[in-house]
């Protein structure tokens, strides 16, 4: 039987993952920072990433869970545009001893993932 975590252990894991993205997207080039670090009332509205030089086309809420995140639910708590909220999930699954991510997905409004291809249909007719 595997034992349940602790709360601790699953904001430590959230903080991680938060840490863990920051860092992929600044080596991609974008001034970012997590909210805990820099803005309360950004982290009350469900963004968890803030770009700092406001190139990112989206605003981004982490979430490492079990469980699908409801992304309706989150999206409709924040006042972010429903077409630039993006919720970035690390699927965890329960092991022996440890939780881990089993793989990562984005969850989007369809209008911003529009958004985001639109250039590559136009870059084929050049």
């Amino acid at each position: 039987m595997v034992k349940k975590k602790s709360k601790s252990y699953s904001r430590t894991k959230g903080h991680k993952f938060e840490q863990k993205i920051a860092k992929e997207l600044r080596e991609l080039g974008f001034n970012v920072v997590t909210s805990r670090s820099e803005s309360k009332s950004a982290d009350d509205n469900k963004v968890d990433l803030i770009d700092k030089d406001n190139k990112l086309p989206c605003a981004i809420q982490l979430k490492a869970t079990q469980s699908i995140p409801s992304y309706f639910t989150i999206r409709n708590q924040s006042t972010i545009l429903n077409e630039d909220f993006v919720i970035l999930w690390a699927k965890q699954e329960k092991k022996e001893v440890n939780i881990c991510t089993v793989g990562e997905a984005v969850i989007m409004d369809k209008q911003l993932f529009y958004k985001l291809i639109k250039p590559y249909a136009d870059s084929s007719n050049i």
